[in-house]
């Protein structure tokens, strides 16, 4: 718990309001642990909160208005009848707020006006979902100050998928907000409505230090980059399986890959980039079974070859290492740079990929080096060191 943010919010609703906020929220980010694009297709992640996060001072209003200042961003306020979706607010935090008090609106609960004001320790580019963080800070205040608290972890990160989806306009899966909504470390199964989660601890004993690294890199006009993903991994699985989404493919993996490569001699102009990317979804669900056996096992080294795995496969099956052509401060040239400083370590691309944070695994043994080295070229504040929290987004 970072006090001096949670206090800088708390004095930050005292200059605004005139008076103490009634109740104090946590909504930490998520990393994502292995399982690298396989949400959207019905896949196995494992997925984790992290210690990054937003603090909020609220209190309830009664005139049925919402008000959220952020720390360094312009205020937000509307009215509780003005929910509808606009295209305006497309890619704003507004949209998300809307969103998700219209998403609870839909589901029956309760909703009503409130103030808050935010601060967060989620730095630029940090990678780690500061947009699910922020739904499921929304969705908590709702929750406890209307509903009781009522409303389920998983009923609340579905809410926060519809708000950026539908309000956000960002087409993600539902990896994370299970992450910002359950803290810990989940092992989630897409496969069945709603998921089935299931919980892990990585071993203390492994002395494992999860490290972020923001390589530095734009992140402008790559949504498009990132909705091509799931559109190439369906379109194989409609081709090859007949089937709306890669999960759905039946028989063992040997079949599948035999199906695979029958449907692709068959037909040579079928996309070879959309082929790999299919290849890589069933790997990828084959590895996030076995890191869960390996977590189970207290098996270190398996873990870490796994992580190293899922690296080579984004690089030249899933191609979200880098924007095409544009190597300099990419998440793929950090991971090749983490490997000059890592023996037993594992470093690979998180999230959508393209640009943005790497996730580095790195033993006790091997961390002051790995921080020197790291740091010395991305600079201080792009390298940094973050935790597993054992709750997600909740009031303090």
């Amino acid at each position: 718990m970072n006090n001096e943010l949670l206090n800088q919010a708390k004095k930050a609703f005292f200059g605004t309001y005139q008076k103490e906020a009634e109740h104090l929220f946590f909504a930490n980010g998520r990393l994502e642990i292995l399982g690298n694009h396989t949400d959207h297709q019905g896949g196995k992640c494992l997925v984790a909160g992290c210690s990054l996060g937003i603090y909020a001072a609220v209190s309830k209003r009664d005139d049925n208005r919402v008000e959220i200042q952020s720390d360094g961003y312009r205020a937000i306020s509307f009215a509780l009848d003005e929910l509808e979706v606009n295209r305006l607010d497309y890619g704003h935090s507004i949209a998300l707020a809307k969103g998700v008090i219209k998403g609870f609106q839909t589901k029956g609960y309760r909703v009503g006006g409130f103030s808050a004001c935010l601060t967060s320790d989620i730095f630029p580019g940090a990678g780690v979902s500061s947009s699910a963080a922020y739904e499921l800070l929304i969705a908590e205040i709702l929750n406890q100050l209307f509903n009781d608290g009522k409303a389920s972890l998983t009923e609340k990160a579905i809410i926060g998928k519809y708000a950026e989806n539908v309000y956000f306009g960002k087409p993600s899966g539902l990896l994370d907000q299970i992450g910002a909504s359950y803290g810990g470390l989940q092992l989630v199964d897409f496969k069945t409505d709603p998921p089935r989660i299931s919980s892990l601890e990585i071993p203390t004993s492994w002395k494992l230090h999860i490290i972020l690294v923001n390589p530095g890199g734009s992140h402008a006009k790559l949504t498009p980059l990132y909705a091509k993903m799931p559109k190439d991994m369906k379109a194989i699985a409609a081709f090859c399986f007949d089937k709306e989404i890669l999960s759905e493919a039946e028989g063992k993996p040997s079949v599948v890959y035999q199906t695979l490569h029958d449907k692709s001699e068959a037909n040579p102009s079928l996309p070879s980039r959309a082929l790999r990317r299919a290849v890589h979804y069933f790997e990828e669900v084959e590895r996030v079974e076995r890191i869960a056996k390996a977590i189970e096992r207290d098996n270190r080294d398996w873990f870490l070859e796994l992580e190293r795995s899922t690296e080579m496969s984004q690089a030249y099956l899933l191609r979200n290492a880098m924007v095409p052509n544009a190597y300099e401060k990419s998440p793929l040239q950090a991971v090749e740079r983490a490997k000059d400083f890592l023996k037993e370590g594992a470093s690979r691309v998180m999230g959508g990929g393209f640009a943005g944070t790497t996730i580095n695994f790195v033993p006790e043994e091997e961390l002051s080096a790995f921080l020197k080295g790291m740091r010395a070229y991305y600079g201080e504040e792009a390298v940094v060191e973050v935790d597993i929290p054992e709750n997600g987004a909740h009031k303090i």
